[in-house]
């Protein structure tokens, strides 16, 4: 009697013991490391990083390294959203040569990202830095979020070719300031994925947030397309990734329908990242 009770003891013990590593193996850090993946990834020539023990520097002229469209539409009156419903007189139509300028930045972000203690939601302006050397923003044109910038997109021909016209975000679905400062994007680069990301494989990694953790585009495991559906609230999930096959917590930009970009920070941001 006594031995079958502990062996229904012991068995018990094994058996929780293997749930309980099996529960271990699988739950995410609360402080993850990306040095491998700030090394691994395809920084354009224009961006320099400086790796220290804790952080690492990204410096650029905050100008992207990809081609850009010829011409822009810049809205003469800014706070005339929407501007999908606007006439093509009520835009100035700019050479990209010519009015876009250099913004650069120069900022220090974290190598050991952790989870906030709650989310934080993105503000207007920068909330993350790409490899091509521009700017990641959240997908809005407005504080209060009304106004979302890829599907307030608008774009004129001025002939029959195809060629010669000019959008207020470009098919790389990024844009200027209305001074011609800071270009950024609104959503998936999708001039730069289509360079770094094969079929049938995750996406890589596009760049790093503000809170350090790093940001993809739309390609999950095996290459399958990840849509808002498959995220949490802050467009993000705990997964493998080629730079980090252990699994990292990271951000995707998706293009099924908003939020494209990022609406909240997981992890601690660092008041001196901007934004």
């Amino acid at each position: 009697m006594n031995q079958f009770v502990i062996l229904i003891a012991t068995g018990m013990f094994v058996l929780g013991l293997f749930f309980l590593t099996a529960c271990t193996a699988t739950t995410p850090a609360e402080t993850f490391d990306t040095t491998a993946g700030v090394q691994a990834a395809q920084w354009g020539d224009n961006v320099t990083i400086t790796l220290g023990e804790d952080s690492f520097r990204y410096e650029s002229d905050g100008l992207p390294s990809h081609d850009l469209p010829e011409k822009f539409l810049i809205p003469k009156n800014v706070r005339s959203q929407p501007f999908s419903d606007d006439s093509l007189e009520d835009f100035n139509v700019v050479l990209t040569e010519e009015y876009l300028t250099k913004s650069p930045i120069d900022v220090t972000l974290t190598l050991h990202p952790s989870y906030a203690s709650k989310t934080q939601e993105t503000s207007l302006g920068q909330i993350g830095f790409i490899l091509s050397g521009a700017r990641l923003f959240n997908d809005y044109e407005n504080m209060d979020r009304s106004i979302v910038a890829l599907d307030d997109n608008i774009a004129f021909d001025f002939d029959d070719s195809g060629h010669d016209h000019a959008a207020f975000v470009d098919d790389c679905n990024g844009h200027p300031l209305q001074d011609g400062s800071s270009y950024h994007y609104h959503g998936i680069p999708t001039c730069i994925v289509a360079v770094i990301d094969v079929a049938g494989e995750h996406s890589h990694m596009l760049g790093v947030l503000r809170d350090g953790f790093p940001v993809y585009g739309n390609q999950g495991a095996n290459g399958v397309v990840v849509t808002n559906a498959d995220l949490d609230e802050c467009s993000g999930h705990f997964e493998a990734t080629s730079e980090f096959p252990n699994g990292i917590y990271h951000y995707h930009l998706t293009d099924d329908e908003a939020p494209y970009s990022i609406d909240c920070y997981k992890g601690e941001v660092a008041a001196s990242t901007g934004g």
